[in-house]
């Protein structure tokens, strides 16, 4: 039998992530989450200060544009669009991922199609491929190759395990994150799920192994066992079930709060908008990840639109809660009865 085309399966999934039916069933939980309003917010608004650090690097607002794609001709306007838009707004910027790119580099321009550089870019690679004898010398290859500030490993296990032909070998990977800190240093390491969320056992682990922050990427948005589902009849009758799975945003982030506090946490997870990000600031995370909403936008080419919106968000709702600076955001910024 022949094996999949890489380049092939993320041009589905490019696909298919936008669009309808592959959302959870669960929700993030940010709805029973409200901030305070004061009416006399006590500063002017364009007094509100967004700016942050993210891993080291300096950006203009919290704000990480969550990995999509890459490693097909049709991603190539997308990143484009991405790229451009993270670096006009001054926001973070995470890869798709490079299992592909290390086999084949003349997909590069797909990756990164211009010099546009967002302050903090991150190439992208699963975690499954650290446990190759030579994984993490394939992910500092990886970096090297797409000039990026450090890497991003993600965590998939239900999507490979759904996904015909999946790499569902994930023992020992958190002994291979460790060992691919200590080589890509002083280059960080993010590690994220892609939207299962990661339980407060997982965080302990990742803190262990020393990763510079950790994207608890909860249950809420886009499913991914929903969209291999979609791309493949074979996925399908395995699929549905698990279109409740996982950690919802605002669970998860709560657990890697609790335990990992000096870690850096960043929510994601079906944010939708500026003022759910400002509810993930108030519950501890130094930033938020946007992706779905961002590659519908820059599949219409209205990134830069949407970034300046999300931020407008996020600006007025840091001072109508009383904050002077996003950073300053807290539990004391929740409304009163609110859940957190």
């Amino acid at each position: 039998m022949a094996l999949p085309d890489p380049s092939a399966r993320k041009a589905d999934h490019l696909r298919i992530a936008g669009a309808p039916g592959v959302l959870h069933r669960r929700a993030t939980g940010l709805d029973a989450i409200r901030l305070r309003h004061r009416a006399l917010p006590e500063r002017d608004l364009r007094e509100v200060s967004l700016a942050t650090t993210l891993v080291g690097a300096p950006l203009r607002a919290p704000v990480v544009v969550s990995a999509m794609t890459g490693g097909t001709r049709a991603a190539a306007h997308v990143n484009e669009r991405l790229a451009d838009a993270a670096a006009e707004h001054g926001v973070a910027m995470v890869l798709g991922s490079g299992r592909v790119l290390l086999d084949d580099p003349s997909l590069l321009p797909t990756y990164r199609p211009s010099a546009t550089r967002p302050p903090l870019l991150l190439a992208n690679l699963g975690g499954a491929q650290l446990t190759a004898p030579d994984g993490p010398a394939r992910a500092h290859a990886l970096v090297d190759l797409l000039e990026a500030d450090g890497l991003c490993v993600h965590l998939n296990p239900l999507q490979e395990a759904v996904q015909p032909g999946g790499d569902a070998c994930f023992a020992g990977v958190a002994d291979r994150i460790a060992a691919t800190v200590e080589r890509l240093a002083p280059r960080r390491v993010v590690v994220k799920e892609v939207g299962f969320g990661m339980d407060r056992a997982d965080v302990a682990l990742l803190r262990d192994a020393a990763v510079a922050a950790v994207d608890v990427a909860g249950a809420g948005g886009t499913n991914w066992a929903l969209v291999e589902g979609r791309r493949d009849e074979r996925a399908g009758a395995l699929a549905g079930a698990f279109a409740d799975w996982g950690v919802p945003t605002v669970e998860a982030l709560a657990g890697a709060r609790a335990v990992a506090p000096g870690l850096e946490v960043i929510a994601s997870g079906g944010i939708r908008d500026g003022v759910q990000g400002a509810k993930c600031l108030a519950l501890g995370a130094v930033a938020f990840g946007m992706a779905r909403p961002l590659l519908q936008a820059a599949e219409e080419d209205r990134v830069s639109a949407l970034l300046a919106t999300v931020i407008r968000q996020l600006r007025i709702a840091v001072w109508a809660a009383g904050a002077a600076a996003a950073a300053d955001l807290g539990f004391e910024h929740l409304a009163s009865g609110a859940s957190a």
